[in-house]
């Protein structure tokens, strides 16, 4: 029987415009660098999970849409980081299957910056679903080829390198390194091409405009066979990382609006909206794109489980360190602490839950030799630091820089640079970073 051909060519138009055939697309790619950048991963203080959806050009029958999974795993006490990327690529008929393992090593460059590479090893695999190809002709038989061939695995390499600041960030990656070729074979037709490789470059700034107020202009520009180029910048206003709203533009001029918010602990998720620019709008329609970020604390593992609203603790039974906070060996204790000091009288082995933790002033600290174990634009991941290294028998508290506008989390202040270093070599075995932030 021959049919119109209207899902397919309309689908190889697309294919052809957008080069987008094989090809991630994630606009929100401001929420997890590394589902970008894979070395990004080893920038981040604890696991966490994202999920992306999208849908391109919602009024074209099999138009491209992806669906991905990002899996961060960053190993306490070392600069080492391991990741995990799944990712479904669907066009018409064509479905792309992208997987990698990823291994990234981080350099710290002074206190506040730091540097890593990061390597992927993965597989690349391409099936065709004959149920959902339109075409002119039944014995079109390149067409046939493609549809009724076994499904084609190819192996993949990555590599990336990501530098970060509290209020800078960029990065660049390079994907299908040994640019695979897809062979096909139906009796005697044959179906053969390249895989496009891939480059990522990301850029992105924070800077604070009020109170607990921060404008994050963005920019993702990617690359396919190094000639056709794509370019995502977003401009976002988020407040205390709990709400933000922002507006995005490509150089296809499409352009729309994304907004997320923090919904629980460790739990952020977004939505992204793009419509195309003139005649295309009505042809082409609107682009969407849901994304979700779930901490493993949010999970109940990862870097320790998060203290929940009604004073219960680690555990479901507010067990710590195997003993009840009712039965164990120590009666149950609380401490407002405001201050290092405090930390220290109220000693280790006592149930975390017990530990308030105010806000304090955005005043410039005591001068002095800081040994920091962490740097944080948001009070709230500091306190949750605090209570992470309680946990490991280590005492910290925080202070706040007004010259980085962040959350510095300490284990000790020294008044010289000798006496520091000394405690910096002590802490090594006992927080993931350690380094002397020196106060003026």
């Amino acid at each position: 029987m021959r049919t119109k051909f209207i899902t397919f060519s309309a689908t190889l138009l697309l294919v052809g415009i957008l080069k987008s055939q094989m090809g991630a697309r994630i606009d929100q790619f401001y929420m997890d660098k590394s589902i970008l950048i894979p070395a990004a991963l080893a920038h981040e203080d604890d696991g966490h999970v994202s999920l992306y959806y999208n849908k391109l050009f919602t009024d074209i029958p099999g138009s491209p849409q992806h669906t991905a999974i990002n899996a961060t795993m960053p190993m306490t006490g070392e600069n080492s980081s391991f990741g995990v990327f799944y990712m479904k690529e669907n066009i018409a008929f064509s479905e792309m299957h992208n997987a990698y393992a990823t291994y990234a090593y981080s350099f710290d460059l002074g206190s506040e910056s730091k540097l890593s590479l990061g390597l992927s090893a993965g597989v690349l695999n391409q099936n065709f679903d004959p149920t959902k190809a339109v075409y002119y002709d039944d014995n079109d038989a390149k067409i046939t080829a493609l549809m009724f061939s076994p499904p084609v695995v190819r192996a993949d390499l990555r590599s990336s390198i990501y530098f970060s600041t509290p209020s800078f960030y960029t990065g660049f990656s390079l994907q299908r390194l040994p640019q695979p070729t897809f062979d096909y074979t139906y009796y005697n037709y044959s179906a053969s091409y390249d895989l496009q490789s891939q480059a990522n470059f990301l850029l992105g700034f924070k800077t604070e405009i009020g109170d607990a107020l921060f404008l994050k202009p963005a920019i993702n520009v990617g690359m396919y066979n190094w000639d056709y180029l794509y370019a995502d910048l977003n401009l976002s206003i988020d407040f205390q990382e709990k709400f933000w709203f922002g507006l995005g533009v490509n150089n296809m001029w499409q352009a729309g609006f994304n907004a997320g918010a923090k919904v629980g602990e460790d739990v952020n998720v977004g939505y992204s909206f793009k419509f195309p620019n003139g005649q295309q709008r009505g042809l082409l329609g609107p682009l969407h794109e849901f994304t979700a970020s779930i901490g493993f604390g949010a999970l109940g593992g990862g870097s320790g489980s998060r203290n929940n609203d009604d004073g219960e603790g680690y555990g479901s039974d507010n067990d710590y360190d195997g003993q009840s906070q009712n039965g164990g060996a120590k009666p149950y204790k609380e401490v407002t602490a405001k201050s290092l000091d405090d930390m220290v009288a109220f000693g280790t082995g006592n149930d975390p839950s017990g530990i308030k933790l105010p806000p304090i002033p955005k005043l410039k600290p005591a001068p002095g030799y800081y040994l920091a174990v962490g740097l944080h634009s948001d009070e709230e991941k500091a306190n949750q630091q605090i209570i992470d290294l309680y946990a490991k028998d280590v005492l910290a508290f925080k202070f706040y820089d007004p010259r980085v506008k962040s959350y510095y989390v300490h284990v000790q202040r020294y008044d010289n640079e000798k006496d520091a270093n000394k405690g910096e070599f002590y802490f090594t075995d006992k927080a993931p970073r350690v380094w002397v932030r020196k106060i003026k």
